[in-house]
């Protein structure tokens, strides 16, 4: 039985959005696309089912993982989603979904206004015309700083137009200056993230049924208050439900919002605005959006085995997880769920989703102790 995903409400009303007709069309290419099903427990799935290797898996974690599966589902038997996670059905223009919060004391390290200012001023290769070996000339000419090129023939008119750039602390317009100049992943980007608070960045992760044009499962997003972070996840109890995942999550962008991510930019931002097309739902702006798989793999690449997430706590944090449920095994563990109605194969999809999280705003902070010398 293939599954059909609608939203049964229009917060619209009855003129459809300026999208309707986008996601319209969209949403019938998908429709015609069959690349799985879920199976019910009357045509004869059993709970060892086997889905195939998934890529990237080899035998050893792929049986750990059937172990796991098949525990858990011993584990959580009769037992009610409520029963085993703190949460609620939050309901919004779209219907309900599970939500589950939780409030953590996690402080986060950044640069302030003017450190980074101060690191962006010091770097004169961000002028056209300047690079190492004129760095190195003009430092020795007494020239450390862009400010002290406005006193520069060459470089006076320049110089003043960044100066002013870096003082209007526009970080979109700074990272798009930096990028240019050095890299996207250079730390002089990640500098760039000074010029907000802290409560302006939304840490987000999303748990997905495949790697495109599948429904997301899981929508994780923190935000700091001071020294606590607030964790929202949006879990889908069933497909129905993804409207209002999404719905919920948009409802936490606000006009100062900043995303921070890990590999966002390259799969849950173009994820997330492919699953809002397919609903005919408005698109997330364009916004600033720090991510932290770039600026990992500057730092640390030549340190550690990988710069997966799930690696680097392991040698930065010193945190291992138990339990975990690989990410190319969600989708089989979801919709083992689906199918029998044991809530147990989601149990550690939302778990690792918050291990993510809060992964995440550690890392962030990891990389100011990096570059803050």
């Amino acid at each position: 039985m293939s599954t059909e995903i609608k939203s049964d409400k229009n917060p619209y009303g009855p003129n459809k959005s300026p999208f309707s007709g986008i996601g319209k069309s969209f949403r019938s290419k998908i429709d015609s696309v069959k690349e799985y099903e879920i199976l019910e427990e009357d045509e004869g799935a059993k709970d060892d089912y086997f889905y195939g290797m998934p890529f990237g898996l080899n035998y050893n974690e792929y049986f750990n993982a059937q172990k796991l599966k098949s525990s858990l589902i011993t584990k959580y038997r009769d037992m009610e989603l409520s029963e085993a996670i703190k949460g609620n059905e939050a309901s919004g223009d779209f219907g309900s979904v599970f939500t589950i919060n939780e409030e953590l004391k996690l402080g986060l390290k950044k640069f302030s206004r003017e450190k980074a200012k101060e690191k962006m001023l010091s770097e004169l290769r961000l002028l056209y015309g300047i690079g190492d070996t004129k760095k190195k000339y003009l430092n020795s000419r007494g020239y450390q700083t862009i400010e002290d090129l406005i006193y520069h023939p060459a470089f006076s008119n320049d110089a003043k137009s960044l100066v002013d750039l870096i003082n209007s602390m526009d970080s979109k317009r700074m990272m798009e200056k930096i990028s240019h100049w050095l890299s996207k992943s250079d730390e002089l980007v990640y500098c760039c993230s000074g010029f907000h608070e802290k409560e302006d960045f939304l840490f987000f992760d999303i748990e997905t049924l495949g790697l495109f044009n599948r429904p997301i499962i899981l929508i994780g997003a923190a935000k700091f208050n001071g020294d606590d972070l607030s964790i929202n996840q949006y879990f889908l109890k069933d497909l129905n439900q993804e409207p209002e995942a999404l719905n919920q999550f948009l409802s936490q962008i606000g006009p100062k919002t900043v995303l921070v991510s890990y590999n966002g930019k390259s799969f849950d931002v173009p994820y997330i605005r492919e699953r809002l097309s397919y609903y005919g739902m408005p698109h997330i702006k364009e916004m600033t959006h720090f991510d932290m798989l770039h600026f990992s793999r500057r730092a640390w690449r030549s340190r550690y085995p990988n710069c997966r997430l799930v690696t680097l706590e392991k040698y930065l944090f010193g945190v291992e997880r138990h339990d975990d449920v690989p990410s190319a095994l969600v989708p089989e563990f979801y919709e083992t769920y689906l199918r029998t109605g044991n809530i147990g194969p989601v149990i550690p999809i939302i778990e690792h989703n918050r291990q993510d999280l809060i992964t995440l705003t550690n890392i962030f902070s990891k990389l100011y102790e990096e570059w803050s010398q």
